[in-house]
This record gives structure tokens, sequence and C-alpha cells, in this order.
């Protein structure tokens, strides 16, 4: 089988780390500070879910409930590394077009690493680390019962 083939096991890993995506993007939207701008930080984390999902948790779900529980977790740190580098990324882009670094692109990719060590702070809260953690071992078991039952 193509592993670019849609199946159930990959369906339901997309949707399961995008839910999960959205609900740990609302916990981390409770820490940010007020001015920050939160329009797109559950949908763009829902959508990273959808990708991380499909592209990674669905394609080697089925091998049992232990692999199912490191998966998820891996999941879920892919999830947060996606998010960080988007979101450092926008950052930076924004800055650079203020003209926040002279020109200099080598200084712009220093500073979004440093954006991205700062945004680890909101990441970093117990809640939000729970649901990364339960949350990833949980849809980690459930898709690979998923992919199990209909492969």
């Amino acid at each position: 089988m193509a592993t670019n083939m849609p199946t159930m096991g990959k369906l339901f890993a997309a949707v399961f780390v995008a839910i999960l995506g959205y609900i740990a993007a609302d916990k981390v939207g409770g820490h940010l500070p007020e001015e920050a701008q939160q329009v797109a930080l559950r949908p763009l984390s829902a959508l990273f879910g959808l990708i991380v999902g499909w592209r990674f948790l669905g394609r080697r779900t089925g091998g049992g409930v232990t692999s199912g529980v490191g998966l998820g977790l891996t999941s879920s740190v892919a999830l947060v590394l996606i998010s960080l580098i988007y979101f450092s990324g926008y950052e930076m882009v924004v800055r650079a077009t203020r003209m926040a670094y002279g020109g200099d692109p080598f200084a712009a990719l220093q500073d979004m690493i440093q954006i991205a060590l700062d945004m680890t702070e909101f990441v970093a809260h117990q809640d939000v680390l729970t649901v990364l953690v339960l949350g990833g071992m949980t849809v980690g078991v459930l898709v690979d019962l998923v992919a199990r039952r209909w492969s």
C-alpha cells in the first residue's frame, strides 16, 4: 500500500491531533499577554495538528498501545515545534518589515531563534503541558486502536 493512500488511521489521526492542537493553543492563549493578537493561534494550531496527524502519526499507527503512546507524545512535540517555527517566523517577518534588522538576514534568523525560545515560556505552563502529554498519549492510543480495527 502506498504511503499517500488515505486510511482510517490517517483520518482519525489528523482529526484528533487537530483537536489536540486547538485545545493546546486555547490553553496557551490564556497565558499570552493582553496585547498579543491571538486571531490565528487556534485555527493555525489545528491546521498544524491536521498535518502532523496525517503525515506523521497516521502513517505509523498499528504497532500496539505502547507504540501509540510514544507516537502520540512524539506528535505533540512535533506539533509544538512546527507551531513555534511558524509563529516565531511570522513575528520575525513582521519585525523585518519594520526594518528592525537593518537589512541583515542573519540577524533576523538569530532573532527568530530567540523569539521561538521566548515563546516556549507560554508553552511551559502546567495546564498546557498536561494537555500536550495526556492528550498526545490518548490520541496515540485511540488512533492505534482505530488503525488496527480498520486495517
